[in-house]
């Protein structure tokens, strides 16, 4: 296995629970890949994948399986921000909530036409195909919207996508929307629940049922198939070989790697079009407590998309998660993420913590996210062995696409294929 994130990790529990010696390569010094788990304050925080839904069935078996509990987290805002015709302004937060569901069921009407079974998308045949075509942009425009509705609605749509709505796949968004349900309470279950170990804590009880050899800080730089044996070369020297290997790094990080035999056309053209949206980043912040309980957004374009207080501490102060998806905007540095914070109010800085996955040399972006026309290009053959390899990451699925349930659906289905070269 190369790669020890969600996919990985599965992946060589399911090569191990079959009999077989798992070694588990990863360039980085810690398991996890976009998941990150640290404390900051005294609180458990998540600098990467956070939170779960009740309707990812094996997150839940996962969750099951370790005895781990999935916790609410957040804390109900007592102001909210979001877009105006100009800028962001004030808006209490029940009405601001209610109108953006509504604006939410607006946006996706239709999508059960097009995905009536979201964990088997090609069944939506010749509309499904039509729509594929479309950017989030694209669909956002053709609703006529109000200037105010179209920016608070680009919140959502710049954000998945990366910072452009253009960017990303209205399918995909559709997609997301349909799998929890396709209502607003479905949605709301994407984000908001977490694992009460941490999303690092239930990662290590995994690695720790996988019976895997694991080492880090191991660079893989190249990976050459015989056709009966497979070698794999690290940035120091060592070269290890296996009669298969899972290849389960982001799609972003394929070029990092010399494919002796190159790879099919359409991982070429995954690995060329950022599978993986080029801007992701997170932080948090200690501020104050004078604001109060916060839920603020922004439209598409600025540094800052979403902020919001995630816990109260008994001093009085709160920490506050925060999003951006601005290339050019460095969430490392202090000074302009304060000026950036301003715009949402008066929010004293006491402390931040950030990570900018679009910068992290190993995992090059954050989660995947479909481009228009994907759907079908990608599906099925981007799930197909070639050769002795197998691949595995959040967008390697059908259903749960940028997900942890999907890397860990793409680790299953990777080592099933993995198994039959072993035997």
């Amino acid at each position: 296995m190369i790669g020890a994130g969600f996919a990985g990790v599965t992946a060589a529990r399911e090569l191990s629970t079959a009999g077989l010696r798992p070694l588990l390569l990863e360039a980085a010094d810690r398991v996890g890949g976009r998941a990150r788990t640290e404390t900051f304050a005294g609180k458990r925080i998540e600098l990467g994948a956070a939170w779960f839904s009740p309707h990812q069935p094996r997150v839940r078996q996962e969750l099951e399986r370790y005895g781990i509990a999935l916790v609410p987290q957040g804390v109900m805002p007592e102001h909210a921000v979001f877009p105006t015709d100009e800028g962001v302004g004030p808006i209490d937060p029940a009405e601001a909530f209610g109108h953006y569901g509504q604006l939410l069921t607006k946006y996706f009407a239709g999508s059960r036409e097009l995905f009536p079974e979201p964990e088997e998308p090609l069944l939506g045949g010749a509309r499904l195909r039509e729509a594929d075509a479309l950017s989030m942009r694209d669909h956002l425009d053709r609703l006529g919207l109000s200037t105010r509705d179209e920016r608070w609605l680009s919140n959502i749509t710049g954000t998945y996508s990366g910072g452009d709505s253009a960017r990303g796949a209205y399918t995909g968004l559709a997609q997301w929307w349909e799998l929890p349900g396709g209502t607003v309470d479905g949605w709301n279950t994407l984000i908001g629940m977490s694992p009460e170990t941490g999303m690092s804590g239930l990662l290590e009880a995994m690695v720790g049922d996988a019976d895997a050899e694991l080492r880090l800080g191991t660079r893989v730089t190249a990976v050459d198939d015989d056709g009966g044996l497979v070698r794999v070369t690290t940035s120091g020297g060592e070269v290890f070989s296996a009669p298969v290997v899972v290849v389960a790094v982001p799609t972003s990080a394929w070029e990092t790697i010399r494919f002796g035999n190159g790879l099919p056309d359409v991982h070429v053209s995954a690995a060329a079009s950022k599978l993986s949206v080029p801007a992701s980043a997170k932080f948090w912040l200690r501020a104050g407590g004078g604001v109060g309980a916060i839920s603020a957004h922004a439209p598409e374009g600025y540094p800052i998309s979403s902020l919001f207080t995630y816990y109260e501490l008994d001093d009085g102060d709160q920490l506050l998660i925060g999003f951006s998806q601005d290339a050019s905007f460095d969430v490392r540095d202090r000074d302009r993420l304060v000026e950036a914070v301003r715009l949402f109010g008066d929010i004293e800085v006491l402390d931040v913590r950030a990570h900018d996955w679009g910068r992290d040399e190993f995992t090059r972006g954050g989660w995947s996210f479909r481009r228009p026309g994907q759907l079908f290009e990608h599906l099925p053959s981007i799930l197909q062995p070639h050769g002795r390899l197998t691949f595995a990451n959040d967008g390697l699925v059908e259903g749960w696409v940028g997900f942890v349930e999907g890397a860990i659906e793409s680790g299953e289905r990777a080592a099933r294929q993995a198994v039959e070269f072993a035997a």
